[in-house]
């Protein structure tokens, strides 16, 4: 029963984001100005008002382990972006911008937690601490992409093999692989230190 409902996670969560993704695609032209600091502090507003209902500066602060005042500095600046509504003193609340990429960013994290658990074999855990760190920092066409991998990668059966191989040759067409990724294959087995 753990697989069926392993399975039943995976196929929620692809299907819960197919239109986050393609609410990401349509905010590329906005993304030099979402920093990586600045998708952490949505993650965390969207963080706090899921468990706790709400978000003030202080919560956000307290959840980013930062100042009063680099919370207070950064909801302005989110707020000069579009991505939070927020009145001296009140809460803040994502805006319907703010909330898709929030939303987008979950997904992308848990896209990335699902790979190195599930594909690469990395426990739960380290998985997550690996995602966390890994998904504020994708521009949107490394996130492109990452679905298009994950998609094909994280229900992999036999049917998907040439469609991998379609993936590889794509991504491979307008490069050429420098020698030291064979000395790197070849290394691997002196590598594994433990």
């Amino acid at each position: 029963m753990k697989v069926n409902r392993e399975s039943k996670e995976n196929v929620e969560i692809k299907a819960s984001t197919e239109n986050v993704d393609k609410v990401s695609e349509r905010n590329e032209k906005h993304e030099s100005k979402l920093t990586p600091t600045v998708m952490s502090y949505i993650s965390a507003i969207y963080n706090l008002v899921e468990k706790e209902g709400v978000a003030r500066v202080s919560d956000i602060a307290r959840s980013r382990s930062v100042s009063y005042a680099s919370a207070t500095n950064a909801v302005k600046k989110l707020v000069e972006l579009g991505l939070v509504e927020h009145r001296r003193y009140g809460f803040v609340k994502l805006t319907s911008r703010g909330l898709r990429i929030a939303q987008m960013l979950r997904s992308g994290e848990a896209r990335i937690k699902y790979f190195f658990m599930y594909v690469v074999g990395i426990p739960e855990k380290k998985a997550q601490q690996i995602a966390s760190l890994m998904v504020y920092d994708l521009d949107a066409d490394t996130r492109r992409k990452l679905r298009k991998f994950y998609s094909i990668m994280i229900d992999f059966t036999k049917d998907k093999a040439e469609e991998l191989e379609k993936f590889i040759k794509e991504h491979r067409a307008s490069l050429e692989l420098p020698e030291e990724v064979y000395k790197l294959k070849d290394k691997i087995k002196e590598d594994d230190v433990e």
